[in-house]
């Protein structure tokens, strides 16, 4: 009976050690060493879907080293460790249990880094060195095109920083694309998708949905619980209604459709409904008043309202300007003396107006479409052809 009361307390202990759950298990270690610091602090912050939030700080030691010891709500997660004084910072990608060890100088924390023990933040090093060698083939010429504005050659280096410019963006968008798809199931692949280059984004959401959708449901099937994976899961799935939803207002602006009533108000504050336009042809455009194109349309615009106004053709125009006050001057500058109205974004989203400006359509005295999108050049044809003229 004692042997049995003995092999009881030793399976106990023994399981009590081994638990799985134990969180020392989970504890990440952080051990750093910055060159050329004075007594710094430095912050960790975890880098969540919303919000960049603080979970601890350190003050660098005369030796240069750092510490940090704490247990992530989430496994993997991204964290910062930056330095506000020199406003420089290191994207990590941390795992429970890691043991991180950080070497770099302070002051050019941003490109000057190692990392070791921690494979997640490993590739986002990797990430990082892939932008800032494409940008070191450009930063040469920049400095000395900034350094020498009154330098004869300035146009040459501009033309120069402006080649480069291009050239390695291409480049470094095609390396982009190899990262991600090395790893499409890694957080590190998550902030490809947002990197820089220089002020500009690398990818873009509409033209490189494959990538984003390759990475949301890489990470939505791995990590169905990250923050960050159901947020870009959303954002793509709200962009594929948001595409279907535009192919089928596009769909119901097509020939034969009737074009949806319009009640807006024009210069003078008073609703103008598109139904009262009295015309047997009615020219819908929608356009800007900062759009240079738009300029040139209306330019044709008042030649052929000229001649055919008499005869049955009527123009509304829908500006999509934000400032009404600079419409409103443009209007009577450019003597556009049809019905001009000014829209709102619902009227954009409506017309599918976002993207391109400006847009025509020809509309019969019913609203019916006649013709969707023609081309300047051949309206005079159309709409003496549909005025029997």
């Amino acid at each position: 009976m004692r042997k049995l009361f003995l092999l009881s307390i030793i399976v106990m202990l023994f399981t009590a050690c081994s638990n799985p759950d134990d969180s020392s298990s989970e504890l990440v270690i952080i051990d750093g060493y910055f060159t050329k610091s004075m007594g710094e602090v430095v912050y960790l912050m975890e880098l969540s879907a919303d919000d960049l939030l603080k979970i601890d700080s350190a003050v660098i030691g005369e030796d240069g080293k750092f510490h940090f010891e704490f247990t992530p709500l989430e496994s993997p997660e991204l964290y910062v460790v930056r330095s506000d004084h020199f406003n420089q910072a290191i994207t990590l990608l941390i795992e429970n249990g890691e043991r991180l060890e950080i070497e770099g100088d302070l002051t050019t924390l941003n490109e000057n880094y190692s990392i070791k023990k921690s494979k997640g933040s490993i590739r986002i090093h990797e990430l990082t060195q892939i932008i800032n060698s494409r940008m070191a083939k450009v930063q040469v010429y920049y400095k000395e095109y900034r350094d020498n504005p009154d330098s004869l050659s300035q146009k040459e280096l501009r033309i120069k920083v402006d080649s480069l410019l291009q050239i390695n963006q291409v480049s470094v968008y095609e390396e982009i694309g190899i990262f991600i798809k090395k790893d499409p199931a890694s957080l590190s692949s998550l902030l490809a998708l947002y990197s820089r280059f220089g002020r500009n984004t690398i990818l873009d959401f509409k033209y490189d949905s494959d990538l984003f959708q390759m990475v949301s449901d890489s990470l939505i099937r791995k990590y169905p619980n990250s923050s960050h994976a159901i947020k870009l899961h959303q954002k793509v799935l709200e962009f594929e209604n948001a595409d279907q939803l535009k192919l089928e207002r596009e769909e119901a602006l097509s020939e034969n459709k009737i074009f949806p009533e319009i009640i807006l108000n024009d210069i003078d504050n008073k609703p103008q409904y598109l139904s009262k336009c009295e015309a047997k042809i009615c020219l819908v455009m929608l356009w800007k008043s900062t759009n240079k194109e738009s300029w040139e349309v209306n330019s044709v615009l008042k030649d052929l309202y000229k001649k055919y106004s008499g005869q049955g053709f009527g123009i509304y125009e829908i500006s999509f300007d934000t400032d009404k006050l600079a419409w409103a001057n443009y209007c009577h500058m450019d003597k556009l003396i049809w019905t001009n109205v000014i829209g709102y974004p619902r009227e954009k989203k409506m017309l599918n107006a976002e993207e391109k400006l400006p847009r025509i359509f020809l509309l019969d005295d019913k609203r019916k479409i006649l013709v969707k999108d023609p081309k300047v050049e051949e309206l005079d044809g159309i709409i003496s052809s549909y005025l029997n003229l």
